[in-house]
C-alpha cells in the first residue's frame, strides 16, 4: 500500500517537471500603450514615423498630475519593424491591450491610407476593433504630445471626447477601427476620419476628412461637419440656426430621424426623396414667440434646414464619394449584384435630391 502511494507521488512529481513556468509579467514591468500615432516619415526607405504614448504608473490619480506619459518615436519601413525597434528604447514590455486611440498624420492621409496601412492594427490580437481612429493635423505625434490640464490618464481626454462619456458635441464625429476597415472595401460606403488639431493645453475636434478608398478627398468645414454628423450618425442634441429677413432664432433639437427612397421611373433624372423629421424647442430668439404664429417660424426653419442638408449632399456628390452609404442601401434593395453596382455608379453623379423637412416646434423656450 505504501509502495503504491510512493509510486503515485513520484509519477505526479515527474509530471510537474514537464510543466512550464508562468510567462506573465507584473504590471510594474510593463508599459501600457494608450495611443498610437503614425505619420509620414521624411526618410524614403522608411515611410512610417510611428509614435507610442506610454502611460507611466502612479500611486495617485489626480487631474493634470497623474497623466504622466513617455512618448517614443521611430522611423521604419513597416509597423512591425517600428514596434520591434521601439522596444529597444524602453526598459519594460510594451502592452497594447489598453490601446484605444489610433491617430494618423494628415500627410499620410493625403498620400495613402488604405487596407495595407492599417493591416498591422487588425492583425495585432491585443488591439481592439473598437479603438477610435482619427487624423492628426499637422501630425499625429504633435497630437499625442499634448498634455491637457484636466486629463487624469494619458490619452484619456481624446477617448472621452469620442466615446461620448465626457463631452457631447455635434461637431465631433466618431470612427472605429473595425468600421474604417469595412469602409475601405465596402462598395457604396466610403471612409471618413475626424480631424484633431492640437492647441496649447487641449484639442480642437470640429472637422472631418472624407476619403475615397485610398486617400483624403476633401475636408469639410465645421458647419458641414456638423451636418454630416447628423446625416451619418443620426445624432440628437444639436441646434439649428435659422437666419432670414422674417425670423432669426435657434432650435434645440431633441429628436431627429430621416428616411429616403429612390425614384428611378425617369432614367434620365433619377431622384432621391429624403423625409427628415425634427422635434425641438426654441432655445434663442430675437422675436417673442408668445403672441406669434409658430407655423410661420416653423416653415422658415424647415426651408433653411433643407438647404443645409442639400448643400452637404451635393458637395459629397460632386466629390464622387458616398460616406453616408446611399450606394450600400441601393445595392441592398436591388438584386442583380455587380450590375446594380455599375448602375449606381452611373446614377449617383446624376442624382437629384428632394429634401423634405418636417419640424415639430414643441415650445418657445421661455417662461411667460
Amino acid at each position: 500500500m505504501e509502495e503504491d502511494f510512493v509510486k503515485h507521488v513520484l509519477v505526479w512529481l515527474s509530471v510537474l517537471y514537464l510543466l512550464t513556468g508562468c510567462g506573465f509579467k507584473d504590471i510594474d514591468k510593463r508599459y501600457l500603450v494608450m495611443a498610437i500615432g503614425v505619420d509620414k516619415s521624411e526618410i524614403k526607405e522608411k515611410p512610417y514615423h510611428v509614435s507610442l504614448k506610454l502611460a507611466i504608473p502612479t500611486s495617485q490619480i489626480q487631474p493634470g498630475q497623474s497623466n504622466t506619459f513617455h512618448l517614443i518615436s521611430d522611423d521604419a519601413s513597416t509597423m512591425t519593424e517600428a514596434v520591434r525597434h521601439l522596444k529597444s528604447k524602453v526598459d519594460k514590455e510594451l502592452d497594447f491591450s489598453q490601446t484605444k486611440m489610433i491617430v494618423f498624420g494628415k500627410k499620410l492621409g493625403e498620400e495613402r491610407l488604405d487596407k495595407v496601412t492599417i493591416d498591422w492594427f487588425l492583425r495585432r490580437p491585443e488591439i481592439q476593433g473598437i479603438a477610435f481612429m482619427a487624423l492628426g493635423y499637422p501630425s499625429a505625434e504633435q497630437v499625442l504630445n499634448v498634455r491637457p490640464k484636466s486629463e487624469r490618464l494619458p490619452a484619456d481626454s481624446l477617448i472621452m471626447s469620442f466615446d461620448q462619456e465626457g463631452t457631447e458635441s455635434s461637431y465631433i464625429v466618431t470612427e472605429f477601427l473595425f468600421d474604417f476597415h469595412r469602409r475601405l472595401s465596402e462598395k457604396g460606403l466610403d471612409p471618413y476620419l475626424p480631424i484633431i488639431r492640437p492647441l496649447k493645453d487641449t484639442y480642437l475636434i470640429d472637422q472631418v476628412a472624407i476619403f475615397d478608398k485610398e486617400k483624403i478627398k476633401a475636408i469639410l468645414n465645421p458647419e458641414e461637419t456638423r451636418i454630416f454628423n447628423e446625416l451619418s450618425k443620426k445624432i440628437r442634441n444639436f441646434d439649428i440656426e435659422t437666419k432670414t429677413d422674417k425670423a432669426q432664432f435657434a432650435l434645440n433639437v431633441s429628436s431627429f430621424g430621416y428616411s429616403y427612397d429612390f425614384d428611378e421611373r425617369n432614367d434620365s433624372a433619377p431622384k432621391l426623396t429624403m423625409n427628415v423629421r425634427i422635434r425641438g424647442i426654441s432655445e434663442e430668439s430675437k422675436q417673442s414667440f408668445y403672441h406669434s404664429q409658430w407655423n410661420r417660424y416653423k416653415e422658415e426653419a424647415e426651408t433653411e434646414t433643407a438647404k443645409r442638408y442639400l448643400h452637404v449632399l451635393r458637395k459629397l456628390q460632386s466629390l464622387k464619394v458616398d460616406p453616408i452609404g446611399f450606394g450600400l442601401r441601393y445595392r441592398a434593395t436591388h438584386y442583380h449584384g455587380d450590375k446594380d453596382w455599375e448602375k449606381w455608379k452611373d446614377i449617383y453623379p446624376r442624382l437629384d435630391w428632394n429634401i423634405k423637412v418636417n419640424i415639430d416646434l414643441i415650445g418657445s423656450g421661455g417662461v411667460k
